[in-house]
């Protein structure tokens, strides 16, 4: 099978979020398929081509990339691509990228199926600017783009929301969990004191990711702790706030900015933590919240993810924002915590991975999925 996958960013990439996680990690999954990937030659926000990479198909272990300069990702470059390889089937990613909207004009043109991700992009918490989106929704559908397409959800809300704008029949909305990386190796984790804890924020600095209110919940927790945030400053209005909260938080906590990091690192930074606090006010799949439980590092969530069931094996709290005491005492908990009870944190986690996370049973049904829409 021959598999294209249109999206605005991958790696070497470090801002687009989850989606390039995606794709690697299906693309690694489905290997013994033919993956090619079109994406933009730079990362967001700037106009500096990749270093590395060249013209034409690069090479990867799981796929092959082309980089197209902004010239060029647009629907005549993407035309060139599809009568090059004929795919069998066009794999988008994100409800709002400028390239679907040329891309499911050009399916209905060449008759390629399509599979659209959303990415949880339809979902409530994620769904901003609505006078823009909205519209946009109801021009796809007027158009009748969206008529013989099939879409990947990954939630209940957002089988529904697909349902809500398209109108579409359940037997095309397929249910695919997220594909989980995982761990290339094993990490060891520092010793644990009492009293103190270091904690992490690792998610692009928007208003969705939330970072505003975990640096209010930590100004009330008692005892020495350090909070590392990690991820590209792509809303600086909102990160002017944040910063303006970090100013005045208490002196038994020290806040850090420590830029980004690349995917092949972000599980061995994962393992330096004691626990990773992530509010975040929506998340339909959430890679980080997976990458930070496979290698043993406690998270504190909000209730708007698919995790929620971490509370049932003490792997952490999953938390309704409404109730920011709940998020304190979780954190305060990982404070007063001393290596024995980091250990039996590591130890809930693995079994909580082992039960949720069965990536045999995800490729055989994202196999299953493919066969049924072509």
């Amino acid at each position: 099978m021959k598999i294209l996958i249109i999206m605005a960013g991958f790696f070497p990439g470090k801002k687009y979020g989850g989606p390039p996680v995606s794709v690697d990690n299906f693309c690694t999954l489905m290997q013994e398929n033919d993956c090619y990937i079109v994406c933009k030659d730079h990362d967001m926000g700037d106009n500096t081509r990749y270093s590395g990479i060249y013209d034409g198909w690069n090479e990867r272990s799981n796929c092959k990339v082309q980089y197209l300069c902004d010239d060029e990702y647009k629907e005549n470059g993407f035309e060139k691509i599809i009568e090059e390889l004929h795919p069998d089937l066009l794999y988008l990613q994100g409800m709002f990228q400028s390239c679907v909207l040329p891309c499911l004009r050009l399916a209905k043109k060449y008759d390629i199926k399509v599979l659209l991700a959303p990415r949880g992009e339809l979902c409530v918490g994620a769904f901003q600017k609505k006078y823009k989106k909205i519209p946009y929704l109801r021009a796809l559908k007027a158009l009748g783009l969206t008529k013989n397409i099939h879409f990947q959800s990954t939630s209940a809300e957002e089988t529904t929301a697909i349902q809500k704008w398209f109108g579409v029949s359940e037997s095309k909305i397929h249910y695919l969990t997220n594909i989980p990386s995982i761990p290339k190796e094993t990490f060891p984790h520092q010793k644990k004191v009492a009293g103190s804890a270091k904690l992490i924020f690792l998610s692009r600095i928007v208003w969705k990711k939330n970072l505003l209110f975990a640096l209010q919940c930590l100004s009330e927790v008692t005892g020495n702790v350090q909070f590392d945030i990690y991820g590209p400053i792509e809303d600086e209005e909102y990160w002017d706030k944040c910063q303006q909260e970090i100013a005045i938080m208490p002196d038994n906590i020290q806040v850090n900015y420590c830029g980004l990091v690349g995917h092949e690192d972000v599980h061995k930074t994962f393992a330096n933590y004691d626990a990773f606090f992530f509010p975040t006010l929506s998340e339909n799949f959430g890679h980080v919240i997976v990458e930070a439980l496979m290698v043993g590092c406690p998270v504190i969530i909000s209730d708007q993810t698919p995790w929620n069931d971490i509370n049932d094996y003490n792997c952490g709290g999953s938390f309704s924002l409404e109730k920011p005491k709940m998020f304190v005492d979780m954190v305060q908990s990982i404070v007063s915590a001393d290596d024995n009870n980091m250990e039996t944190y590591r130890e809930n986690i693995k079994v909580y991975v082992d039960r949720k996370l069965k990536v045999q049973d995800i490729k055989k049904q994202y196999h299953k999925v493919l066969l049924e829409i072509l």
